[in-house]
């Protein structure tokens, strides 16, 4: 920045920077200095004037004649009082250039009365009494209402500005007062001369404060004002902006963790443009799960599935076949995350094109629902020959249904037992039939059969559910889930979300670890 633009950049107080900030804060808290001296100064001359003032009435009054005698105005009144005179005459030279003592004069008043009388000394030096007028006495009041422990205070009218003071004696009944009424013309001259001086210190002080504080400031926030520009740069997708570290101070260390933090931003941006990637990628695999179940007559089919992560090796499916049957799937993939969710879509396409391959290849000659559970034998081959490398197997439940008759042709590859409940106790425990599909190509899966009948509910599910574990550790269990199933549920979604709220439940806060999925089928 060249000088003139520093120079103008000085004085516009209005334009957002870092360092014009911390400048108004110094002008503004060096004026309240400023101010706040000026105000202690104010209030400790005008005290000191009245200490001082108070000192030699006192004194004056100590000098004259027959003052020391108890209630002396009382008792003094109507007669000639030289020496009290002449202290009213050396007070009236307290006069000055600026102001006049206009009038001096004694007030009491007898105890427990609110009538006040005025004492004043005429030209014959005699000391006359009279009441007090009403406007002299609202004066009086105003001064006595506002006077202090030193036994002074003052009143402020149109035209004086009256002091008083406060010669009550020790042995006097009757309080007295002493004021004094200074004109206040002269005095608003006074105030109105030091107040234009007031105002030319202020506008030197506040020039003064500007440049120091902007001098000041911009040493301080120039460092910042690079760090706010290297933020902008990096808000507008910048990386690679860095800033140089110059000090061992805080500003050092602000522009250090800044550097650390873009790096860390880098990172993060990485991250998620992975995590981009992962969400397309769950919305495929979720686009691989059927969107609607198959509407039955008298069948009410289920279904509930919830990633531990953005993709799953879990999977479920119901799909229809030829000849009115339905087939009904429930896996889960050996390992987590991006290969699980792959060899997911792998298995579950596999088996929907082999248990249809029997319709494709000879489409008017009828077949056993065994037929269509040969896709798990082909499913296994395929995976065990050609990514029989990748240790990837799944654990497989694969069932044919025939809603008509209610009959269940099924193979259970490794995968975790279904039950077949009724009446709130389970009658059917559907046990493996063979190991998991990947695992060899010589493995030979038997078939095994059930009918299930009006009130029976079918529930498969995959072992996230029994090995979900609370924040205790504390593993959720088949007993648990057998407990669940032996409560009475009216249909196959409300027993589903009875697991669902108790599991979640006992899990709370710990960390999923593994994928849920659960299926039922009821027969009405």
């Amino acid at each position: 920045m060249n000088v003139k633009a520093h120079f103008k950049s000085c004085f516009f107080f209005w334009r957002p920077s870092m360092a014009r900030r911390i400048t108004v804060y110094f002008v503004i808290f060096g004026l309240i200095v400023f101010y706040a001296s000026t105000l202690v100064y104010m209030v400790t001359a005008k005290k000191h004037f009245l200490d001082s003032a108070h000192r030699l009435v006192r004194h004056q009054l100590d000098m004259v004649a027959g003052s020391r005698e108890a209630d002396f105005l009382w008792n003094q009144s109507g007669t000639s009082h030289p020496g009290l005179y002449d202290m009213t005459r050396t007070l009236s030279a307290l006069s000055s250039t600026f102001y006049t003592v206009k009038d001096i004069a004694f007030y009491s008043r007898k105890g427990g009365r609110n009538q006040w009388y005025r004492f004043e000394l005429g030209p014959d030096k005699v000391l006359y009494k009279r009441p007090a007028s009403a406007p002299q006495v609202q004066t009086l009041q105003r001064g006595t209402s506002r006077m202090g422990w030193d036994g002074s205070g003052f009143s402020l009218s149109r035209e004086t500005l009256a002091v008083y003071f406060d010669i009550t004696r020790p042995g006097d009944r009757h309080p007295s007062l002493l004021g004094l009424s200074v004109d206040k013309q002269g005095l608003v001259g006074l105030i109105n001369r030091k107040l234009v001086h007031l105002l030319w210190m202020t506008l030197l002080a506040l020039i003064l404060l500007r440049l120091l504080g902007y001098g000041f400031a911009r040493r301080l926030a120039r460092p910042i004002e690079v760090l706010s520009r290297s933020a902008e740069e990096v808000a507008q997708g910048d990386l690679s902006i860095r800033v140089p570290v110059e000090t061992n101070d805080e500003i050092g260390k602000f522009s250090a963790n800044f550097n650390q933090m873009v790096k860390g931003l880098q990172e993060r941006e990485n991250v998620r443009l992975l995590e981009f990637e992962l969400e397309k990628g769950r919305q495929i695999q979720r686009d691989f799960l059927p969107r609607q179940l198959p509407q039955l007559p008298d069948w009410n089919i289920a279904a509930f599935f919830d990633p531990a992560r953005q993709v799953s090796g879990d999977f479920y499916d119901v799909f229809p076949l030829t000849d009115g049957h339905v087939g009904l799937v429930i896996a889960d993939v050996c390992d987590k995350g991006v290969g699980s969710a792959f060899y997911m879509a792998l298995f579950r396409s596999l088996i929907r094109i082999y248990a249809e391959q029997p319709a494709v290849e000879a489409p008017d000659s009828p077949r056993e629902p065994t037929a269509y559970l040969r896709a798990m034998k082909r499913t296994n081959d395929y995976i065990a020959r050609n990514h029989g490398q990748d240790a990837m197997f799944a654990t497989v439940f694969f069932g044919v249904l025939n809603p008509e008759s209610g009959g269940l042709w099924y193979i259970n590859a490794g995968h975790e037992p279904l039950y077949v409940v009724r009446s709130g106790e389970i009658r059917h425990k559907l046990a493996p039939t063979g190991p998991a599909l990947g695992l060899s190509e010589d493995i030979v899966y038997r078939t095994e059969r059930l009918t299930l009948v009006p009130g029976d509910l079918l529930m498969g599910y995959t072992d996230g559910v029994i090995d979900a574990r609370s924040p205790d550790d504390e593993m959720f269990s088949r007993g648990r889930l057998r407990d669940l199933l032996a409560q009475p549920a009216a249909t196959a979604a409300d027993l589903l979300e009875q697991v669902r709220e108790s599991l979640f439940g006992f899990i709370g806060k710990a960390p999923r670890l593994d994928d849920v999925t659960m299926i039922a089928v009821q027969r009405l």
